[in-house]
Formats: C-alpha cells, structure tokens, sequence
C-alpha cells in the first residue's frame, strides 16, 4: 500500500511540473517588478527643468525590471534589485499613458508633439516628438552620466522594448551592463512629454477665439542595481595584480586602425591615460606573449581599471583633454558605426572553446563608469580566451604666437589580449540512474557520464574493457575506445578507463568504473584484485557474498581429546599350590538349558571380578570419538553444499 501512494504522489508531481501547476525551475529565475516613479508638472517654457518641477498626485509606473532579480533592502533611499544571473532588463509597460496619448475629447489633458530639443539641460539628437526618454547613471546617485536616449516614443511603442545598443539587439528598452552591475550603480530615467487641452473661448471684437492651455510633464524614476555575488568592498592590490597599459597609436576614429607604438616625439608619451590590471588568480604562465591566468575554486579572475587622468586636464595641462567622440567604430572588433562614441568605448570580445564570440561594448566609458584615483572592476572573468580596447582621442591646444593657439586631435587606444583557465581538473562520473556522483568503489550498475563542471577546456579519452571468452582477464574493446564527451551516457557492460587532461597545465587524472553486474568483475573493481586470482580461490571453495565480496571457507577446527586416565591392570591373583588344588571332578553333559554348576560358579566369580573395575573412562573415550566423527561429517557436507553453488554461479557467467 505505501508502494503504490508514493508512486501516485510522484506521478501528480510529474503531471503538476508539466501542467503548470508548480513552477519549473527555468521560468522560476524570471520576475518582474515594477518601479515606481513620481509625477511632475511644469509650465510650458520651463524646458523640462527637474528644478522647476513640481509634484503631482498623478501616477507614475511606466517601467518594470526583468530577470534572474531580487528585491534587496534600499540603497541610500533608492529601491533596490540584485541581479543574481545575467543582467536587468529594463522595459516599458506600453499600455501605461496611452489615455493620454489617444485622447480625442480636446478639452482633455493630451499628449501633443514637441519639437524642442533639450530636457533637463540634456541635447537630444532628434526632436521629443510625442515624448522623449532619458537614462543615465550614477557611482553616488548624485553625479549623473547620460548613457542612452530616446524620443517620440509613442510613435515607437512595437519596436521600444526591442531597441538596439550598438547596432545589436537588446531585447529591452534599456538592459545593465557587467560592469554597472559588479560596481553597483543608480540608475535615473527621465520621461518628458507635452500636455495640452482647450479651455473656454475668448471673444474678440464680438469673434470666439479658441484658447488651450498647455504643460511640460515629467516622470522621474530612480533605482539602484548590482550584482550579489560581488564584493563590492573588496580593493585592487596593483603589486600582486597583472598590469596592461601599453598605448598605441591609431590613424582616426573611424576605424582605430593601423595602430603603432607611440614615439618619443608624441604628445601622449610618458603618461597614461589609466592601466588595466587582473587579478584573482593563482598563477599566471605564458602561451607565446599571451599570459594565460590559472584560477582554482575560490578564486575570482577580475579585469580592473584605474583612471590616472582627468578628462579635462591630462597630464596637468588644461590644454589636453580626452575628447568626445561623436561617432567612431573600431574594424578589429568588426563594430558598425556607433552613434554615440562618448569619451572612450571599452570594448570586450570573449572566444570560447567552440568559437563562439561574445562582444561587449561600453560607450563613454572613461565618464560614465570610471573615477579619477578609484579602482573600477571591468568584469568578471570565466574560462576563454579575451581581448581588450579601450579606444579614445585627446585634443591638444597649443599656444601659438600672438595669443593664439594651435590645435590637433589624435586617436590612441590600450589594446592586450589574455586567457582565463581553470588551473585543476574539475571533472566528476555521475551515475545515470541517480546523478550522484560515483564512489560505491567505482561501480555504476546501469551507466555513468562525464561532468565536466564547466571546465571547457580539458581533453578526456576513454577506453572499456570486457571479460575475455575464457574468464580469466580482461580485453581492450579497440573499435570503442578513443575521445570521451561531456554528458554523453556510458551504458555498455564492461569496465571503462577515464584520462581526463588539463591543456593549460599538463596534469592529468585517471578513474576506472564498471558498468554491469558480474560478481567477478565487482570483486575486481572493489579490491583491485586480478580476475585470475579471483577464479583460482573460487576453485578452491571461496565465494562471492551479497555485496560483491570475495570470502574464503572456514577451516575446521579439531575438537581437542581429553586425556583419558586407563583403568590400571589387575593385581594378579595369589599362587595356589598343588595341596589346595581340588581334584577334577568327571566331566558331565549339559544340555542348551541347563547350566551346570561350575559354569554358574564361574560366571559368579567374574561377575565378582567385573565389579572391581571402573567403566567411566571408558564412557569418555568413546563420546569423544563420536563428537569428533559428527563435527567432521558436518563439515565435509557444508562444504560440498558450498562447492555445488560456485559451479552454479560459473556455468551461469560461461
């Protein structure tokens, strides 16, 4: 009865799992919040100033976060998310404001174009149209930085939570960065948009005059991103740290090609715009001139920055500053064009084991994600292969005769390459049936796979072995064995012999595991004794217990005898002499049922001679006998038992 509730339980588990009625683990990373913003109305020429603004009653909801997030205690009084895999996406609910959008009663509160240019200070590059979208950053949630803009939005609304960053998809309006993230950032979102509606009429000179009335309004958002795993109170040590800050010099923004080493006569000699470290390692080896940074479990590989300049004074001069890139695009990395190229792009493109290609671009870098002294985590790194740009221009203003100067602008970027691997052989057999991992002495009845856990860069070779036709050893299985692969499920009988090698190091390790269930290869697989030694104590009356091990009979023991004290012989009897000798007497015939009376005599007198002598050692010796004739019978039937069940269970492996 237990049997069967627990196969019923498990069953409306399964059903529930598919049907929806428990959340699966892949959606059950996914949630959504909503932020709330506040509402904020101005007059019709107050430029969208928030200094100007005043507060309205009217609600504000327009944006939600997505993803792998959690709500987290606020941050400085800003709400807050912690993003536990991947990054936020940032997305617009399309159906908040359309009241006020496709409002047709014109004595009502409605959205109207606006054909400005400017929000809070901030140039747009188009018109705000029917509305307009600001997102910015903050390392103190003071400072903003604008990283991305918007406009017309309610003329966008199929393609504005599908936009592009750098000519690639988003799958958002707006999604966090890696760097945002490992930092911790604020983030800020300004919608602005023009309200207007018909009031009462005027008259003139006996005319109506239709009159409107017309606002700027705001919406402001604020919330407060980063990333849990990270120690954001951990520091750069430089001195134990991997430093890349070679500069090149490249022929213009449109490309950063052609770059070479900068000469002696460069401006931009002898000082550096800011150096990349990595740490988070334990050793470091070099393949050609690439350094190659070996990281074991605990260990977490990091790519830093450190500004050293500020932007509108390099080097100590006010004449040189890091120029704002309008548009520009880098053909190492196959970028396009990127409209807003900002005071350096950071460009980061990771190659995996399989080729694969990941890119991210980070605009503005040198304004929006660094400060000036402070050390900036970059990214976190896994295993691969990556390469890094951080593409900028400085403009130089030399004073010339006459109070005039001259001026130049000249493009430079810092560009190295690296490799992250794991420095151990993170590789374990699970078994099919159960997923754990193997330690029953390497057996796994049904089958067993290789998990990798996520080192990727490891070979694995694999060889399997059968039972030979005469019993006694093992054979190569030559057409199976070769390259092993990650996840694939062993399942054939025999025992297999896993290589497992680390490139980056050169070690290696070697696990054997048998899969199947013959007594004989169990016993070989747990005592790693040879299959021929096993067959040999077989013969010799050993036998295979229930868990696979390999017993040897018990010898009989023999029973000791007890000393037996002999009765001592009789005393002889006293001589008699010829005069005490009685005459014989003729002999007389004696029937079968008659005794004659010197017979009787006789008997009487042995009888008599009989009770002088002690029987009980005699008892002793032959019980003795018989306990030793009974254990040995007992013996020599419990072993031919034993004999006739290891022929059984060898006619059945033949």
């Amino acid at each position: 009865m237990r049997k069967i509730t627990a196969i019923a339980i498990a069953c409306i588990i399964a059903f529930s799992l598919v049907a929806g009625i428990l959340p699966a683990k892949a959606f059950a990373d996914q949630t959504r919040s909503t932020v709330t913003g506040k509402t904020y109305d101005l007059g019709e020429d107050d430029k969208y100033e928030l200094s100007k603004a005043q507060g309205v009653t009217d609600a504000a909801s327009r944006f939600f976060v997505t993803g792998d997030i959690t709500s987290a205690p606020a941050t400085n009084g800003f709400t807050s998310f912690a993003v536990n895999s991947g990054n936020a996406a940032i997305m617009i609910d399309t159906h908040f404001g359309m009241t006020l959008f496709e409002q047709e009663d014109s004595h009502e509160w409605h959205i109207i174009a606006d054909k400005k240019k400017v929000v809070d200070g901030i140039e747009l590059s188009q018109a705000i149209g029917s509305g307009a979208i600001v997102v910015q950053t903050s390392r103190d949630g003071k400072t903003w930085i604008t990283v991305d803009t918007e406009t017309d939005i309610y003329n966008k609304q199929e393609t504005n939570n599908n936009r592009n960053a750098n000519g690639e998809p988003m799958g958002a309006f707006y999604r966090t960065t890696n760097i945002q993230q490992a930092n911790g950032c604020y983030y800020r979102i300004i919608v602005a948009y023009k309200l207007e509606r018909e009031i009462d009429p005027s008259k003139v000179l006996f005319v109506s005059v239709k009159n409107t009335e017309v606002k700027q309004r705001l919406e402001v958002y604020q919330f407060f991103v980063y990333d849990p795993s990270v120690n954001r109170a951990e520091t750069l040590n430089t001195k134990t740290a991997y430093e890349f800050s070679d500069v090149w010099r490249v022929d213009s923004q449109d490309g950063f090609k052609n770059p070479v080493l900068i000469k002696s006569d460069d401006p931009h000699i002898d000082w550096s715009v800011g150096r990349f470290y990595v740490s988070g390692y334990t050793d470091v080896r070099m393949d050609g001139d690439v350094p190659v940074f070996l990281k074991v479990p605990g260990d977490r590989a990091a790519l830093w920055f450190v500004l050293e300049q500020e932007l509108d004074k390099c080097n100590g001069d006010t004449g040189i500053k890091v120029n704002d890139i309008s548009s520009g695009s880098d053909i190492y990395f196959g970028t396009p064009t990127i409209a807003v190229f900002g005071r350096g792009a950071l460009i980061i493109r990771r190659t995996d084991k399989q080729n694969q290609k990941e890119r991210q671009i980070y605009t503005n870098y040198l304004e929006a994600s660094a400060t000036v002294g402070a050390n900036t985590r970059v990214d976190l790194f896994e295993e691969g292969d990556y390469e890094v740009a951080l593409d900028y221009q400085l403009h130089y203003d030399k004073p010339f005769v006459f109070g005039t100067t001259t001026t130049k602008t000249l493009t430079y970027r810092i560009f190295f390459k690296f490799k992250v691997r794991n420095g151990d052989i993170s590789a374990f057999l699970r078994d099919v049936d159960t997923n754990q991992f193997i330690t029953n002495a390497n057996v796994a009845p049904h089958g067993f796979y290789i998990d990798v856990a996520n080192s990727q860069y490891l070979t694995m070779t694999i060889k399997r072995e059968v039972l030979s036709e005469s019993l006694d050893g093992l054979v190569e299985d030559t057409k199976f064995s070769g390259v092993a692969r990650e996840g694939r499920n062993y399942t054939d009988e025999g025992i297999y012999t896993v290589t497992i090698k680390n490139l980056a190091t050169g070690d290696s390790v070697t696990k054997r595991v048998y899969v199947g269930d013959r007594d004989i290869l169990l016993v070989h697989m747990k005592t790693g004794m040879p299959i021929s030694e096993i067959n040999e104590r077989l013969a010799a009356g050993a036998y295979i217990d229930d868990n696979g091990q390999l017993v040897d009979p018990v010898q009989p023991t023999e029973e000791p005898v007890a000393d037996v004290q002999m009765p001592e012989e009789p005393l002889p009897s006293p001589e008699v002499t010829e005069s005490e000798v009685e005459p014989q007497q003729p002999v007389v015939a004696v029937t079968d049922a008659e005794e004659s009376p010197e017979e009787k005599s006789e008997d009487a007198s042995a009888a008599k001679q009989n009770d002088h002598v002690d029987t009980k050692p005699n008892m002793i010796v032959i019980g003795s006998v018989a306990a030793v004739v009974l254990v040995s019978a007992a013996v020599a039937l419990s072993r031919r038992a034993k004999k006739k069940r290891v022929g059984a269970k060898e006619d059945s492996l033949k």
